[in-house]
């Protein structure tokens, strides 16, 4: 398309921090995740999806998190923008882990009682 060609090229050129790396061919979404990670160059790797939208001070609380244990992976809980009306809706239930069964499909499964914390914010294994 036309407007991932030159137009997004000068485009990103205003972000010093921004890179665009671009492939041979097309190598779907974890291959391309990895040739990125693979080049990067900053302390922290952050993943947004395109259907993602992040707001005012969303990235402190993960990188605390970082910083407090540099092993620890941090997930946001993703609140859901309602189409109909633009509001935003927090998730549903506690706080949650991800997991794929074993057709491959994503679930968010509760914490088991063991592993939760006082703060539901706090990480656990």
């Amino acid at each position: 398309m036309e407007h991932l060609k030159d137009k997004l090229e000068e485009y990103m050129a205003r972000f010093s921090k921004v890179r665009i790396v671009r492939t041979k061919r097309r190598e779907g979404l974890i291959r391309t995740r990895l040739l990125g990670a693979s080049m990067a160059r900053g302390e922290v790797l952050t993943f947004l999806d395109s259907h993602c939208e992040v707001n005012v001070n969303w990235l402190p609380p993960l990188l605390n998190q970082i910083a407090l244990n540099h092993k620890t992976i941090v997930c946001p809980m993703i609140d859901v923008i309602d189409h109909n009306h633009f509001g935003y809706e927090a998730q549903a239930g506690d706080a949650m882990r991800g997991a794929f069964d074993w057709e491959m499909y994503y679930k968010r499964i509760p914490i088991p009682p063991e592993l939760q914390r006082a703060d539901p914010s706090d990480p656990f294994e």
